[in-house]
C-alpha cells in the first residue's frame, strides 16, 4: 500500500500530496499525472511496478490536499515542482512517465533536469500543441470558469476513450470522470493555460535521456501516431511503440499492453 505523506513540505512552490510504495533502496519512478487527472490515474501501472521499484505518485495543484497553483504557470513550473518534490523526498533520480500533459511535462524534466531523471516514459502527448487546437482548449477554459468542472468531466471522459471501450467498460469511464471533477477549477486553467502555452520542439534535438514514446491507434487529438512518429524523429534518444486497437487514455484501454511496455523499458 502506498504511504500517504499529506504534510511533505515542498519549499518555494505549492504543496504536493504525495503518495510513496515500493521497497526502499530501488530504484525511484515517478508517475505525472495529465489535465483532469488525479493520483490515482497511474494505479495500476504504480502498483505492479511498486514490486521492483520506489514509486511516486502525487496530486496536481489544485487537487485532493495539494495546494493551489502558483500565477502564470507554464509547463516549465510544472517541472520544477516536481523538482522540488523529490528534494523533499531526497530523490537524487527517477524515471518519470506521463501521458498527455504529463507525457509533455516527462519531456520537459529531461530537458531541464537531465541530471535527476533516468529514463522517460511519454505517452500519447505533443512537444507543442497546433494552432488549430489552442481555441479548443481555451474554449475549455472559458466553460471551466463559467460552469465549473461537473459536465466537462463527462464530455472530456467520452473523447478520452473510444466508444466500444466505454460501453464495455464503465467503470473506467466513472473512475476517470470522478478524477476529473476532484480538480479546482483554478487548477484545471492553470494547467491548461501550460498546456497551450507550451513548446518544446527547438529543444528536443539536445534530450539525452533514454526516452520511451507510447502511442495508440485511435488517439486522433491527444497524441495522434503521425505526432508522436514525428516526436520520435526529433528525439536521438527515443524508440517508439504504438498500441493497438487504444484510444488515447492507453494506460486504462490497454492496462496489461501498457504494463509490459513499462516493466521492459524501466527494467
Amino acid at each position: 500500500m502506498a504511504a500517504h505523506l499529506p504534510d511533505l513540505a515542498v519549499p518555494e512552490w505549492p504543496r504536493l500530496e504525495a503518495y510513496v510504495a515500493g521497497p526502499d533502496g530501488a530504484p525511484w519512478v515517478t508517475f505525472v499525472p495529465g489535465i483532469g487527472n488525479d493520483a490515482m490515474f497511474w494505479e495500476r501501472q504504480a502498483s505492479e511496478l511498486s514490486a521492483t521499484h520506489r514509486v511516486l505518485r502525487f496530486e496536481p495543484w489544485g487537487c485532493g490536499a495539494s495546494e493551489a497553483p502558483p500565477a502564470d504557470l507554464r509547463i516549465e513550473g510544472v517541472a520544477e515542482g516536481i523538482v522540488a518534490l523529490w528534494d523533499a523526498l531526497a530523490i537524487e533520480r527517477s524515471s518519470v512517465v506521463g501521458l498527455g500533459f504529463g507525457g509533455s511535462t516527462a519531456l520537459t524534466l529531461a530537458l531541464d533536469h537531465p541530471d535527476r531523471v533516468e529514463k522517460v516514459v511519454a505517452c500519447c502527448c505533443r512537444a507543442r500543441q497546433p494552432d488549430d487546437r489552442r481555441d479548443f482548449w481555451r474554449d475549455r477554459q472559458a466553460i471551466a470558469r463559467r460552469d465549473g468542472l461537473e459536465g466537462l468531466g463527462e464530455v472530456t471522459v467520452e473523447r478520452w476513450l473510444g466508444d466500444d471501450f466505454r460501453a464495455a467498460h464503465p467503470e473506467v469511464e466513472q473512475r476517470l470522470t470522478a478524477g476529473f471533477r476532484r480538480s479546482s477549477v483554478d487548477g484545471y486553467v492553470a494547467y491548461v493555460g501550460a498546456f497551450v502555452a507550451m513548446d518544446l520542439t527547438a529543444r528536443l534535438a539536445s534530450l539525452s535521456t533514454p526516452t520511451l514514446l507510447v502511442a495508440a491507434e485511435h488517439d486522433h487529438g491527444g497524441g495522434p501516431v503521425a505526432s508522436m512518429r514525428q516526436l520520435a524523429a526529433a528525439l536521438p534518444t527515443a524508440q517508439l511503440r504504438v498500441v493497438a486497437g487504444s484510444g488515447h487514455i492507453v494506460n486504462h484501454e490497454a492496462p496489461d499492453e501498457v504494463a509490459a511496455l513499462l516493466a521492459a523499458f524501466l527494467g
